[in-house]
């Protein structure tokens, strides 16, 4: 396979994924609430296409090098999350560029400044995932209960083109950069901005803004945890039998977060 061939496969699974990603949890959010909407939203998806991506279009060794900074890229992620929700009142046209830029810009700087040492990459995100964990649960949201609506074949195409469109524009941005930089943009928050958009305009700002908790404990439970699997797989058993092996690993973990996000609980 040439790498034009590598480079369109991976555009087409970009779109593929973020566009079942925001239908499945936009139709969960719209059929069951927030509890299984923020579950799936929170499970590893288009970071683990992209890292798949740079290695079928690059290297083996080049995927690797991009799990480097993919989990201090991803804890930074949060704070999108975080002062997403933040703003007990304020409108979505603010809200989400204000988050969008906090989380470009700290990206940027881990881009830059970020360390090269994976075990130093991987305490900090630890520590930051934590302390942004711990101040997102200070942040109290009022229990919505969600909006009944029909199902629609075509509003759930367009969620889903929506979610693919901007999944496979991330795509694009880490397709121009090196693997450092690339693994850093695999962690765009491009399914939970689309899921967010989405279900404010269908359930309204207090709903979405509920829905980031779940994102958070999800991907801190599984998304971290991928990468180190991932690093370590993809030098012993390739990049395909690696991605797999690394969904392996975090099977019981994502258990736990499906028992999580489904308490009965406020916030």
């Amino acid at each position: 396979m040439t790498i034009p061939d590598v480079l369109l496969v991976r555009l087409v699974a970009s779109f593929v994924a973020g566009f079942a990603i925001v239908t499945i949890v936009t139709a969960l959010a719209d059929r069951f609430g927030e509890g299984p909407a923020g579950f799936v939203g929170g499970i590893p998806s288009t970071g683990p296409v992209g890292l798949l991506s740079i290695g079928l279009a690059q290297s083996t060794t080049a995927a690797i090098q991009a799990t480097t900074l993919f989990p201090l890229a991803f804890s930074v992620t949060f704070a999108f999350l975080l002062f997403y929700t933040i703003p007990e009142r304020m409108k979505f046209q603010v809200r989400m560029p204000v988050a969008l830029a906090i989380w470009f810009l700290a990206s940027v700087a881990v881009a830059i400044w970020g360390p090269d040492d994976f075990a130093l990459s991987l305490a900090v995100s630890i520590v930051v995932s934590l302390v942004v964990l711990f101040a997102r649960s200070k942040v109290q949201t009022r229990k919505i209960e969600r909006v009944a609506s029909e199902f629609n074949w075509l509003r759930m195409m367009l969620r889903g083109a929506l979610g693919g469109t901007v999944v496979v524009a991330v795509a694009i941005l880490s397709l121009v950069s090196g693997p450092l930089v690339g693994g850093v943009f695999a962690a765009a928050p491009a399914i939970w901005s689309s899921s967010l958009y989405v279900t404010y305009r269908a359930q309204g700002i207090e709903f979405s803004r509920s829905l980031t908790k779940g994102f958070m404990q999800t991907a801190i439970l599984t998304v971290i945890p991928y990468a180190v699997a991932a690093r370590y797989f993809f030098s012993v058993f390739g990049i395909w039998l690696g991605t797999l092996l690394a969904y392996v690993v975090i099977a019981p973990l994502a258990y736990l977060a499906w028992r999580l996000a489904n308490r009965k609980t406020a916030g």
